[in-house]
């Protein structure tokens, strides 16, 4: 991928990007939860058609405003984006042909403390960090079709290829409460069932995994 197709990607999904205290207090009101279902927030900036894919609901066409559940998996075509903004702020946004999921998010308005983890499928991804990660930076993360991404408060941006992956930090994000510096990203693949991470700490800098057993490039 050449410097000129990367820098599209973020400028692209810099546009895209918008605040999520705007868009929550804009929303309408939410359909009924599916039985025992969690709601983790809600979707904005729905451009193109959205689907998604949850128990009782297969290929439902999403629009702004719809609240967002645990496990629920969202999907644009060739001309969708959009943005899902969780209850702590944080904010995912995907651009076509991409696929996300939120796989667990934990949540306590009063202290800020929980966890939250999401799955890139495929596709072009951005996400800003909210109040969990912002807490305890180790409490979100992000998996790619291969290798994942360890938060350190920050913005970040990327895509993904089959087991391919870019990802590149836009940061910095606020600080946070643990003591580390804001605008950090790890990103790590399991290479010979170990761990291999590299440290991307500059703005505009990022790295490549080429697939699965392969380790993150030098950023």
């Amino acid at each position: 991928m050449t410097m000129h197709q990367r820098a599209m990607i973020v400028f692209g999904l810099w546009v895209m990007s918008a605040t999520a205290e705007s868009a929550l207090a804009q929303t309408p009101a939410h359909p009924a939860a599916p039985p025992g279902a969690i709601q983790i927030g809600v979707t904005a900036a729905v451009q193109g058609r959205v689907e998604l894919t949850r128990p009782g609901a297969v290929g439902k066409v999403v629009q702004s405003g719809e609240a967002v559940f645990l496990g629920d998996v969202i999907q644009t075509d060739a001309k969708g984006t959009l943005q899902i903004l969780l209850l702590d702020e944080t904010v995912f946004t995907i651009g076509p042909n991409s696929a996300l999921t939120i796989d667990e998010f934990v949540f306590d308005p009063t202290t800020n403390a929980g966890k939250v983890s999401a799955s890139v499928v495929k596709g072009v991804f951005r996400f800003v960090t909210g109040k969990v990660a912002q807490r305890e930076p180790k409490a979100m993360q992000v998996k790619l079709p291969a290798g994942l991404i360890g938060i350190r408060g920050t913005i970040v941006a990327g895509r993904t290829e089959g087991e391919k992956s870019l990802v590149v930090l836009l940061g910095p994000g606020k600080h946070n409460n643990a003591g580390e510096s804001p605008g950090q990203i790890t990103v790590g693949n399991l290479v010979g069932g170990e761990l291999t991470e590299v440290l991307v700490t500059r703005p505009g800098y990022g790295t490549e995994i080429a697939g699965l057993n392969v380790p993150p490039t030098p950023p």
